[in-house]
């Protein structure tokens, strides 16, 4: 534990998620905020919540997120860079912030149990968060990784705003990506997150980790499993509808192509035998069926 940041008195149990990103974040929140009893559930914090309408609150949207709401504190940003770099310092620096605003929250809602939903959160301030707090258990989210990757490509997204660079010298998966295909980007994103999660559950401070597959968030049985064995206090499971998906927000269905499974085998082509054999969802892996 980082003696320097002393995490808030409210809280005596931590719960961070451990996910590549477009694999439930938004249900699997939404579900633990309706579920878990003294449970204060950080769904991408911060966020923005503007003020102003309209035009006017894109500006305020684009302000607060530079000076207020920062990408660093939400894990981007300089964090990677210093992900990359292995420069603590300043990642501590951003935790000490954040658990500021966690002490506030805990207190406001009366919460003693703080569970970070956030994809951000395993691509650097992770070493931060488990330096700072004394004991702290895992949810690793699990999606299909061609799901994952094609919902990604589907979004266009911004890989470099997202991600530090698979060839960093940080990384547990080092790769040198001077020849990837767009959705191998992603592909390895999806490893470096389950790799990290491995390094992150041998940690002296982990209790448990607990595997959560994306499907389970639509089966009533297996959530009431997962709280069970995640040890939070919580009321009946009951299934909400999913939230955040791509096509709620206007992008295709996440359909997946021949091409998208021959990029697969090809990137895992990639893989050594050792880290394969660190990638244990994959021992038995059935490839999802081609819309």
């Amino acid at each position: 534990m980082n003696s320097a940041i002393l995490p808030p008195s409210e809280i005596d149990r931590w719960i961070f998620t451990v996910s590549p990103g477009r694999s439930g974040q938004g249900t699997l929140a939404s579900f633990l905020t309706a579920h878990v009893e003294g449970a204060y559930v950080a769904f991408e914090e911060p966020q923005i919540r503007p003020f102003s309408p309209g035009a006017l609150g894109d500006i305020e949207r684009h302000f607060r997120r530079r000076f207020i709401e920062t990408d660093e504190l939400l894990g981007r940003g300089r964090v990677l860079r210093a992900d990359a770099e292995g420069n603590h310092a300043y990642i501590d620096r951003i935790v000490a912030q954040r658990m500021r605003t966690i002490g506030r929250q805990a207190q406001r809602t009366r919460a003693h149990i703080y569970i970070d939903v956030n994809s951000r959160f395993v691509r650097g301030l992770c070493w931060g968060f488990t330096r700072a707090v004394p004991r702290f258990s895992l949810i690793r989210l699990l999606r299909d990784p061609v799901l994952v990757m094609r919902s990604y490509l589907n979004r266009s997204k911004n890989f470099a705003r997202e991600q530090v660079s698979p060839g960093a010298p940080n990384n547990l998966l080092r790769l040198d990506p001077a020849d990837f295909a767009p959705g191998e980007f992603y592909l390895w994103a999806w490893c470096e997150s389950y790799l990290r999660c491995e390094r992150l559950a041998a940690l002296p401070g982990a209790d448990k980790a607990v595997d959560l597959r994306t499907e389970a968030l639509n089966d009533a049985v297996a959530m009431k499993r997962f709280m069970d064995d995640l040890g939070v206090p919580h009321r009946p499971a009951q299934i909400l509808a999913p939230s955040n998906t791509n096509l709620k927000q206007g992008y295709g269905a996440t359909n997946v192509s021949k091409d998208d499974l021959r990029l697969f085998e090809r990137f895992l082509g990639r893989l050594t035998p050792a880290i394969r054999g660190q990638l244990r969802y994959l021992d038995h892996y059935q490839p999802p069926v081609i819309s």
